[in-house]
């Protein structure tokens, strides 16, 4: 076993892992596809090494040996990036994965295609990169100094990183940018962390499909409602510009809020609305004040949320 594996065997004592190093880049990136091009089996990944053992004996290792290890650490090669095979525990977080490998959270959800990191489950297999960064699919005129530039970062580690052999990149080519993050906003929407509460108050229906109040007929609704007292201030969940405000036989006083990306969100039932329609406003701005205008049982605040007009759970993206 090598000096790679043999600390990620000291680090991961609790986790379940195999390392699985690729010194090639362009054998690596035939695997950024799905899991199931990984050579290996949910057993493999479960059981640990073969030749490694490092399912086995965790914790076992005598001082002296430890000791000698770091000894080797020091002088190790560095043979350029590689990655490991993780298999996703129960209680796992993509954030606490993205620790104990020492690598950034953008990192792992770029290097698996993550669109939503609430979504994670136990037995997946995640591709852990040796060193933190993110993917980068080429178009057509892209090189390597205008990519690094673009993304704040060397050009010279890119072209080392990926072995290339000039600064020109071919269309459609899946390339390693070591050291660079994403969007601060796309890592958000993925994390499920790209609206805040619009009021404070209590569920009193939720997403998805009902009886409606009214009728008993099965309904489906398109957000959530919170329960509040009349005249509660209604916030902006996000930045954004007032896109529509109005009035509805089912929404009453309502208004809608138009974000970065596509996305939208919808206040209905309010009693007044404070805000003009192409108005910019900011998260936690007053919008509107609650009540219990249009289709409506009692004062509570409707909120819904759109990307690119069709609706989400606002609890996958609520904060």
């Amino acid at each position: 076993m090598n000096a790679f594996a043999r600390a990620l065997l000291r680090r991961f004592s609790n986790k379940e892992a195999v390392a699985v190093s690729i010194f090639a880049l362009g054998s690596m990136l035939l695997l950024f596809g799905s899991a199931s091009a990984l050579p290996l089996s949910a057993a493999t990944a479960r059981d640990g090494s073969r030749e490694g053992g490092m399912a086995s004996g965790r914790g076992e290792k005598a001082m002296g040996s430890l000791l000698a290890d770091g000894l080797a650490d020091e002088g190790r090669v560095d043979r350029g990036l590689c990655f490991t095979a993780y298999m996703v525990q129960r209680g796992d977080t993509l954030s606490g994965i993205a620790d104990d490998f020492n690598v950034s959270l953008d990192t792992v959800v770029s290097f698996n295609g993550v669109k939503n990191a609430r979504t994670l489950q136990p037995g997946k297999i995640l591709k852990i990169p040796s060193m933190s960064g993110i993917l980068y699919a080429t178009k057509a005129g892209d090189s390597a100094t205008a990519v690094a530039a673009a993304h704040g970062i060397s050009a010279d580690r890119v072209i080392e990183t990926n072995g290339l052999m000039s600064d020109a990149l071919e269309p459609g080519r899946s390339l390693f940018l070591p050291d660079a993050k994403l969007a601060s906003f796309t890592l958000r929407e993925i994390s499920g962390d790209l609206f805040a509460w619009p009021a404070r108050g209590w569920i009193s229906s939720w997403y998805g499909w009902r009886s409606d109040p009214f009728t008993g007929a099965r309904v489906f609704h398109n957000g959530v409602d919170i329960g509040v007292d009349m005249g509660t201030p209604v916030l902006a969940a996000m930045d954004g510009i007032v896109a529509e405000t109005g009035y509805s036989s089912g929404f009453g006083n309502y208004v809608v809020l138009s974000h970065h990306a596509g996305w939208q969100s919808l206040y209905g039932h309010l009693r007044t609305v404070s805000v003009k329609d192409g108005q910019r406003v900011a998260t936690g701005q007053r919008i509107a004040y609650s009540g219990n205008t249009g289709y409506s049982t009692g004062p509570h605040l409707h909120f819904s949320v759109f990307k690119n007009g069709r609706t989400v759970n606002p609890f996958n993206v609520l904060h």
